[in-house]
């Protein structure tokens, strides 16, 4: 069985900076045609919101744009396309409906980052702990106030792409409290974008350390993981990150790649083929995966098909040339298959 040429693969990893946890594009690279929406949601008392929460972009009518789920921080990382004001929504089983204010999205953008508050059901108790409000990290319960307001001024300065002082400003939310693990993950996204890629993984490598079920760390350290091609700890770093959020389309993404590229095949169908079972706007690079790997197993009819479903939902995206001369490919090949033999003479 033969292996698809190693160079085919490196748009592969693009993706594995395209989403980080808080992080903007890398400037220089023109005008970015979507918006990653970062959404923070916390109680009054500042203890965060937890897991399994719903948050929407909606617009002005109120109609869901996009849909995500809170992780155990609760934060939710959504990309929007396009232009416009909108605002967003969470609601839970134990919360009251809340509706941000508004949020204006411009053309050239790459992020923007929104807090919400919100408060329980009058029935429930206000920050009556993770039994209630999801599953939270002890050490984020812990955070002091003075380190929770250094964390979101450098959020804020990241979202004006002041990366140095984000980067400070995490590391002294850090200094006020060693076991901020959150910290500890935007420091490394921070550092990362700064082009410091070792001093990123020592902030990702704390980050799961001090709270191995923080799903965004997990993921980020997979990103640089798979971009120093150490596939294989990629895929153990994507394994937690799944095991809170089992049906996280970009952990399953990042699995699919790092599975690819390591050789496991029949692992990386299988983490491709469950993004197309969840909502996975975005992330149609796992249709990409999944038609490398069906043409690595000369399937071509369903290779041929994920390519396809690839070019509907990302027609211009960054693995588009190489959709297209991959169906190209086939298709030679199947011509050249179904050719009658030559007739003995």
């Amino acid at each position: 069985m033969s292996r698809p040429k190693s160079a085919s693969l490196a748009l592969l990893v693009l993706i594995c900076f395209g989403s980080v946890a808080i992080a903007q594009r890398r400037p220089g690279q023109g005008t970015p045609t979507s918006t990653d929406i970062h959404v923070y949601v916390r109680y009054a008392n500042e203890q965060p919101l937890g897991e399994h929460n719903q948050v929407e972009v909606v617009n002005e009518g109120g109609v869901p744009l996009l849909q995500a789920l809170t992780n155990s921080e609760g934060q939710a990382v959504m990309t929007m396309l396009g232009s416009g004001t909108f605002r967003v929504r969470v609601s839970g089983p134990e919360i009251v409906t809340t509706l941000s204010e508004q949020i204006n999205v411009s053309a050239g953008d790459r992020s923007a980052v929104v807090f919400v508050t919100v408060e329980k059901h009058p029935d429930g108790t206000l920050g009556a702990g993770p039994e209630s409000g999801g599953v939270t990290s002890a050490n984020q319960l812990k955070v002091p106030s003075a380190a929770r307001k250094s964390f979101d001024k450098a959020v804020d300065a990241m979202q004006h792409h002041d990366l140095q002082k984000s980067a400070d400003l995490f590391q002294k939310a850090i200094d006020a409290y060693p076991g901020y693990d959150a910290a500890y993950d935007n420091l490394g996204v921070a550092l990362m974008q700064m082009n410091q890629p070792d001093k990123a993984k020592a902030a990702f490598e704390r980050a799961v350390q001090l709270n191995d079920k923080n799903a965004d760390a997990n993921r980020n350290y997979s990103r640089l993981l798979i971009g120093a091609k150490q596939y294989a700890a990629a895929v153990e770093a994507l394994k937690r990150a799944l095991m809170v959020e089992p049906q996280d389309p970009s952990s399953l993404t990042l699995m699919s790649i790092a599975q690819y590229q390591t050789g496991d095949y029949d692992g990386a169908l299988q983490s491709a083929l469950k993004v197309h079972q969840v909502s996975h706007e975005n992330y149609a690079m796992a249709h990409y995966v999944a038609g490398r790997v069906y043409e690595v197993k000369h399937d071509y009819p369903d290779a041929t098909a994920q390519y396809q479903t690839y070019v509907k939902e990302s027609r211009k995206g960054p693995q588009a040339e190489q959709v297209r001369a991959a169906l190209a490919r086939i298709a030679a090949k199947t011509s050249a298959s179904a050719q009658p033999a030559p007739a003995a003479q």
